[in-house]
């Protein structure tokens, strides 16, 4: 990904750098904590610059495994996607909350990805997400040097703002925003692994769903009919549904957090498969 800042000079002030930097961390970090849920770390890096670039290199750091190369790419390829996204929806708005996306938004994203799309209106619904874009504008502004800012990457649009922009882009009316207490978001085939289950009526499961565990009651037909018919369940064992998450507004962290689970729609069973030990 790179942070680009256009000027006649071949520098710019340190303290732009540092600033812009810092602000752009928080928003990888409100991006990663809502694409992966916070099973992975992500650090940033800042390679050798070109003139009047910064190459920005993201490291996943896995917190509990399980996650191969493949994964890792394309993980970290839609985590960019999301950030770009981000931006590209801060310029269209002006830093405005919005109910949905809109058409004319220039967001290049791989296959459509619904739940990219679905993240990129989280993260940029975050106020701290929005301030931090805000600040990093506020910054360049008192720049005399720095006459356009953008950011752009291999998988998404190269978001450009010109000097002329800046001052109407600097959004700053947080505390006049009607933000809801809580919300509803679907995640699309998420992947649950049972750790605890029970089969009566009104028990309660427990999942491990993107490294964290989480309590549910299930009370989904087709999930319970299945399980009425004789099939088998077992810890180990994943199942695929749309899952929904009640997420309420927490002001000490301006941000929402996750507060329960409901499964929409049962979609697969996979049963988990043990590994036969070897006789030496």
């Amino acid at each position: 990904m790179q942070i680009k800042f256009d000027g006649q000079e071949s520098q710019i002030n340190s303290n732009t750098l540092i600033n812009v930097l810092i602000h752009y961390n928080t928003i990888i970090s409100v991006a990663n904590r809502e694409y992966g849920g916070g099973a992975s770390d992500v650090s940033v890096k800042v390679n050798a610059p070109q003139r009047g670039s910064f190459i920005i290199d993201l490291c996943l750091q896995e917190k509990l495994g399980g996650m191969f190369s493949s994964d890792t790419v394309s993980y970290l390829s839609g985590l960019i996607t999301i950030v770009g996204g981000v931006f590209a929806v801060y310029k269209y708005f002006k830093g405005k909350p919005t109910k949905e996306l809109s058409d004319n938004i220039e967001i290049q994203i791989k296959g459509n990805d619904n739940t990219i799309n679905q993240t990129i209106l989280n993260v940029y619904n975050s106020p701290i997400s929005r301030e931090a874009i805000s600040k990093s504008i506020e910054t360049v502004n008192e720049d005399s040097g720095v006459e356009a800012f953008s950011i752009g990457g291999e998988d998404i649009e190269t978001v450009t703002i010109g000097k002329q922009e800046f001052i109407e882009l600097i959004y700053t009316d947080f505390d006049k925003e009607n933000i809801p207490d809580e919300k509803n978001e679907i995640k699309n085939d998420a992947l649950l692994t049972i750790t605890k289950l029970s089969f009566e009526k009104g028990g309660q499961w427990q999942f491990l769903y993107n490294g964290f565990k989480i309590p549910m009651i299930v009370k989904d037909d087709i999930l319970m009919k299945i399980i009425d018919d004789g099939e088998r369940f077992g810890k180990g064992d994943c199942i695929r549904v749309d899952l929904q998450i009640n997420q309420k507004f927490n002001p000490e962290y301006n941000s929402y957090e996750n507060k329960s689970y409901r499964i929409v729609k049962f979609k697969e069973h996979i049963i988990f498969a043990k590994q036969q030990k070897l006789d030496i």
